[in-house]
């Protein structure tokens, strides 16, 4: 297993505390609804189309656009393939 360690300004490292702390009161919202509610809300926060962008670079345009399969593997299961494979009991 490696390790890596990152060094952040203090600018930086302002808006990662902000951004956890928004997710942190995400997190709290979100475990207020039933079932029912947070599917609701994760359907209403979703992408309405793929994710696509155009952009230039050095006078050339780039476009890249995303597409996700059916079949490919969930997160769930890569992070469980990942954990299988990397730690031994």
């Amino acid at each position: 297993m490696s390790a890596f360690q990152i060094e952040l300004t203090e600018k930086q490292w302002e808006i990662v505390e902000e951004i956890w702390a928004k997710v942190e009161q995400e997190t709290a919202y979100l475990a207020t609804l039933s079932q029912e509610q947070r599917l609701a809300w994760f359907q209403e926060h979703q992408y309405p189309r793929p994710i696509s962008f155009e952009r230039e670079i050095g006078g050339t345009i780039y476009t890249v656009n995303a597409h996700f399969s059916k079949e490919a593997e969930t997160a769930d299961g890569k992070v469980n393939r990942i954990l299988n494979q990397n730690i031994t009991l």
